[in-house]
């Protein structure tokens, strides 16, 4: 184990420690951008250099702007096998990738809510199990919102004659999304939390509990949403950033590198994310931690 700043703060989201995070396993994390990148621009060259985009470009905007409109056709596109093949690589990558760090999340909280600041090995059956798990706990929240909307709109569609009443019937519809947003949102990462601490996969989908404790617990989800937005915001500044410095390389070196970039600066924010997430799940008592009333948030 290593000497990790959550054994001295383990009741305290520190923002700090989680901006650190992924730079202290750059190595591993680069690793992994490499690979997705390999995969992404293969498939997305293969397609590109099977498909005349330039060309189709050019019919697209003579259909747009012909005169004859009783003569208009779309532009043949033209799709060989190659580009077919290409286009639903790009697909498959985007979609495995995603599967993955998903599952692979839940390995690195359960590192972490051991104090283990390294990133685990990586397992990859097992971690796209777990985020096939994650994605069908995610779908469950989705259905239950969509549920919760579906609910509101009837609700306020007999009571739209009410004038005011309904107006502030409204006001209240509203605060109510917002709130079961959060504590929805909240809850997944209490699921994916209990997933790594307590070993069981069926914790993710106990969508009622988790949101009992999420709801419970809404303080920290705040504090945990507000750094969330903070790393949003800094990881998109410094993206653009360096998006700016090396955006101007063309063709497939330019292409490549757009690629690296964006893997990159997404990774880097996931395990920031994650290293907040393993210190919520401690604040709120998942794994060995117990919140205590008076606490703070350290920046």
């Amino acid at each position: 184990m290593s000497n990790s700043p959550m054994i001295t703060q383990r009741r305290q989201m520190n923002f700090s420690s989680a901006l650190r995070y992924p730079f202290v396993n750059f190595a591993k994390v680069f690793s992994i951008v490499l690979v997705m990148t390999i995969a992404m621009a293969l498939f997305t060259l293969l397609f590109f250099n099977s498909f005349d985009v330039a060309g189709f470009e050019a019919a697209l905007d003579n259909w747009v702007n012909s005169p004859d409109v009783s003569h208009l056709e779309l532009p043949d596109v033209g799709l060989g096998g190659p580009a077919i093949m290409g286009m639903f690589g790009m697909f498959a990558v985007a979609v495995v990738s995603g599967l993955w760090l998903s599952g692979y999340s839940v390995s690195v909280l359960r590192a972490l809510l051991r104090d283990d600041e390294q990133l685990p090995a990586i397992q990859f059956g097992r971690d796209m199990i777990a985020g096939l798990y994650l994605l069908l706990a995610g779908i469950g929240y989705a259905l239950l919102f969509f549920a919760l909307i579906f609910c509101e709109v009837v609700v306020l569609g007999f009571t739209s004659g009410l004038g005011s009443i309904n107006g502030f019937l409204g006001m209240a519809v509203f605060l109510l999304t917002i709130g079961a947003a959060a504590v929805m949102g909240w809850a997944y990462f209490v699921g994916m939390a209990r997933m790594a601490a307590e070993g069981n996969q069926r914790a993710a989908w106990q969508l009622r509990h988790n949101m009992r404790i999420a709801r419970q617990n809404w303080r920290w989800g705040a504090f945990l949403l507000l750094y969330m937005v903070l790393l949003s915001l800094g990881y998109g500044m410094i993206s653009s950033l360096v998006g700016g410095v090396f955006g101007g390389f063309a063709g497939a070196a330019g292409a490549t590198l757009s690629i690296i970039l964006y893997y990159f600066f997404q990774l880097m924010q996931h395990f920031s994310t994650q290293h907040l997430i393993a210190q919520y799940a401690l604040a709120i008592g998942i794994g060995d931690g117990k919140a205590k009333a008076g606490e703070t948030m350290l920046v």
